[in-house]
């Protein structure tokens, strides 16, 4: 059994996930947290839960998703994975920071290691499939584990709507097509976990979601 834990974190909202397994095994999601309480939030819920973390993971790399990479990456020695196609998003942090006037705490240090499409990811007792979704960004990714029947998505998928297209590497229809294509055919009872927002299922953004019909 998985757990899940969400932290909303700096000025965009954005949600971290850290998951963990029975024996405390974890990794760390997005890390947004961007402010010196928020760190202090994530570490203080790693040091009384007494997590092993194993590795940072990215669905993508926009800012307001890794904050808080190179912070975390540095304190606990961590891996950090990537897709490949999402490299040019990583490598632009500093100068999307600059272009929205945002201080950079941390630069981006770790190298990526990239995620392989066709295997299923495995860190101890924690496993995802790898679901390849652009269309908000050039390498988005999802990550879909199936015994726990949960989803986190990033910013593809949202309660009643979808990720933005306007940003550089974004693409419309890839996007849609991404949803029907990858994450639709998950069992409509699983849960999504969003980048923003609330959490949905796969069978309410089928029955309700505007932007998909």
């Amino acid at each position: 059994m998985l757990n899940v834990k969400k932290f909303t974190f700096n000025p965009f909202s954005e949600n971290t996930y850290v998951v963990t397994d029975q024996l405390n095994n974890s990794v760390i999601i997005d890390p947004g947290c961007y402010y010196k309480a928020e760190q202090n939030e994530l570490d203080n819920y790693i040091l009384k839960n007494k997590l092993k973390l194993k590795s940072i993971l990215h669905t993508h790399s926009h800012l307001d998703h890794m904050f808080g990479t190179a912070y975390l990456a540095d304190k606990y020695d961590l891996d950090l994975w990537i897709c490949k196609e999402d490299l040019v998003t990583y490598e632009s942090y500093e100068k999307v920071c600059e272009v929205y006037g945002i201080p950079i705490t941390f630069s981006p240090n770790p190298t990526p290691k990239f995620f392989d499409l066709n295997q299923l990811f495995e860190i101890e007792g924690i496993n995802f499939e790898i679901l390849f979704v652009p269309g908000h960004s050039p390498g988005h990714v999802a990550f879909y584990n199936q015994e726990n029947n949960f989803l986190i998505n990033g910013d593809c998928l949202f309660d009643n709507s979808i990720g933005r297209t306007d940003l550089p590497g974004g693409n419309h229809q890839q996007l849609i097509n991404s949803i029907k294509n990858e994450i639709f055919p998950l069992p409509d009872e699983t849960l999504v976990y969003c980048g923003h927002g609330n959490e949905t299922t796969i069978k309410s953004e089928k029955s309700s979601n505007p932007f998909l019909y």
